[in-house]
């Protein structure tokens, strides 16, 4: 199982769900992932193409509503 270890605090976290520490016994062993690769934004933006995302009926309708206080600072 892959995680993410969070701030929590002045501290470092991993959320750990209760199934897993059943399943495990009480040995868990956690492996930092050596050579994760830092994207720019560019790499990322790159890989979407024109046809890459759909618009839902909801996001059309939040896109083109009037603020609702100073939004439009």
């Amino acid at each position: 199982m892959r995680m993410t270890i969070k701030k929590w605090g002045n501290s470092l976290a991993a959320r750990i769900p209760k199934a897993i520490i059943e399943a495990v016994n009480g040995t868990i062993v956690i492996t930092p992932i050596k050579g994760k690769k830092e994207y720019t934004l560019e790499e990322l933006l790159s890989q979407c193409g024109p046809g890459s995302m759909t618009l839902t009926k909801e996001d059309k309708g939040w896109l083109n509503a009037e603020p609702v206080d100073q939004e439009d600072w």
